[in-house]
């Protein structure tokens, strides 16, 4: 990419234009193995703001300023952007122009004085016995009634993301073996965020609904379509189609608001009280013990308080 600078108004400004610096900055993001949802997400909040700074006449890198910046997220207030969604929107722009300095192509930092605040609500999940008798009450007459039993199963037992779920295919000894299930060995193995492995276990009776579908995919399925959900089209589920049907299913059997997320939550934060925080930092895949920490935190706490009354008693070790 060209390094020649160029004067613009007063300005010494490297010619490297938003959408050059926008696939610059992904593609670095996809030779790091960032997943495609990742990418894909990354790339519309990105746009939305070249679209912005193009119609007020910035189309260079170089000439991104505080006022863009503000303007553009007054922009997104108007058009009824919640809080949560502008400050998504406000982190990728900051990675955008943090890549940008480290090149050379921004002399300052244009975000720096922008900050969108939020309060983020707590996840409130169902509780993990109307879910599986949620489930267990789920019709298996069609093979879409089968698919909805399994897929539910499988999220809730293995804390799946959705694109976890998305992901996965029908195991096949030509193609990797992780993104599919070993039903012998009655695991899930996964690339989750940064395409990193993992293996999460699962029960026999969830191993045993998975099988059922599997039995019948073929009538939904397309030939030669890998994924193992499939939609009514028979090819790859998508997130929004598991999102609908999940939000279905809810409203059916008295849970308006349901979604995959929540039975992930649910069954991660199940483990957290009753194995503690590395159990349930090894079930949600996640990085950092911190980042389970935050979220699942008072169900630890209720773990170690639970321990503490009866391993620890003051009084238990008192002779005489």
């Amino acid at each position: 990419m060209t390094s020649n600078v160029i004067t613009i108004a007063g300005h010494s400004v490297t010619p490297v234009t938003l959408t050059q610096a926008i696939e610059h900055f992904l593609q670095r993001k996809r030779l790091r193995n960032a997943a495609l949802n990742t990418l894909v997400a990354y790339a519309g909040d990105l746009q939305d703001f070249a679209d912005y700074a193009t119609t007020q006449g910035v189309e260079l890198i170089g000439l991104v300023g505080e006022r863009l910046v503000g303007r553009w997220l007054d922009r997104l207030g108007h058009r009824g952007l919640s809080p949560r969604s502008q400050a998504r929107k406000l982190t990728v722009l900051r990675q955008l122009v943090l890549h940008s300095i480290r090149e050379g192509w921004l002399s300052h930092d244009p975000t720096k004085d922008d900050n969108v605040h939020f309060v983020q609500l707590p996840k409130i999940a169902p509780e993990l016995q109307p879910l599986l008798a949620m489930m267990d009450a789920l019709p298996t007459r069609t093979p879409q009634d089968l698919r909805d039993r399994a897929m539910l199963r499988l999220t809730l037992d293995a804390a799946l993301r959705v694109g976890d779920l998305t992901g996965l295919d029908v195991p096949n000894p030509a193609r990797p073996a992780f993104n599919t299930v070993d039903l012998t060995r009655c695991e899930v193995r996964t690339l989750g965020k940064g395409r990193k492995p993992a293996v999460v276990p699962i029960n026999k009776r969830s191993a045993e609904w998975l099988a059922d579908w599997l039995r019948v995919r073929d009538r939904m399925a397309r030939e030669g379509e890998a994924a193992i959900f499939v939609s009514n089209r028979g090819t790859r589920i998508t997130r929004q189609q598991i999102h609908n049907r999940v939000r279905q299913l809810g409203e059916q059997h008295g849970m308006p608001g349901l979604h995959p997320h929540l039975l992930r939550h649910r069954r991660v934060g199940d483990v957290v009280e009753q194995l503690g925080l590395e159990a349930g930092q090894h079930l949600a895949r996640h990085r950092s013990k911190s980042t389970t920490a935050s979220v699942y935190g008072s169900q630890a706490a209720a773990v170690v308080r639970h321990v503490l009354r009866e391993r620890a008693d003051l009084d238990a070790r008192r002779v005489g």
